[in-house]
């Protein structure tokens, strides 16, 4: 009975109503209110979305060049992404880190001076991620045990060094982790990912 009337209840929602006039109040504002939490979404269509774990492509804040970056012989892990050796988290970094280069490397470029003006005026880089689980996956993956077991980070975001800006090369399905985990004879029970 209970599902049934929750369907009752969906239904005029997905169809483009509102709950308000399902429940007998009155029809609620389209623009969500600044004082009310709320973890539902903006509309049908951004749910789905979330459902289906379809995120739209990333704007980075600067076009970070991977190719020369990777070129001059620098790993991911050297300044940028430090903390995928020792952790869960790969990180993204940080204007300060960007600027221990750039102090002195290429200060004449647009890009380099954008981001000392970041850093001057005390603006970080938003990154926005690339890859990443959300919640309800409920997936926790660990770079770290990764690194250390000599995974390169070509084999989950594809050949980096040939491109610019970061983009989703690889689709990290479960299959794609399962087969993965498999071949390397490495853990495969549920609990080694999910919680």
């Amino acid at each position: 009975m209970r599902l049934t009337r929750t369907w009752a209840l969906l239904l005029p929602v997905m169809a483009g109503g509102s709950l308000g006039g399902a429940c007998g109040a009155a029809p609620a504002s389209s623009a969500p209110s600044a004082t009310i939490f709320t973890p539902a979404h903006r509309t049908t269509a951004d749910a789905v979305r979330d459902f289906f774990g379809m995120r739209p492509s990333p704007s980075q804040p600067v076009p970070f060049p991977h190719n020369v970056h990777i070129a001059k012989k620098l790993s991911c892990t050297d300044y940028c992404h430090e903390s995928a050796a020792k952790g869960p988290v790969a990180g993204l970094p940080s204007v300060k880190t960007c600027m221990i280069c750039h102090s002195a490397i290429a200060t004449d470029r647009p890009v380099i001076r954008q981001i000392a003006e970041r850093e001057q005026k005390g603006i970080d880089l938003a990154w926005q991620r690339v890859y990443g689980y959300g919640p309800q996956a409920h997936v926790r993956f660990n770079h770290a045990p990764h690194v250390r077991a000599g995974v390169t980070c070509a084999v989950c975001h594809g050949n980096v060094a040939q491109q610019t800006v970061a983009r989703l090369n690889v689709n990290l399905t479960m299959r794609f982790c399962v087969d993965c985990h498999r071949a390397k004879n490495a853990p495969n029970e549920c609990v080694t990912c999910h919680f």
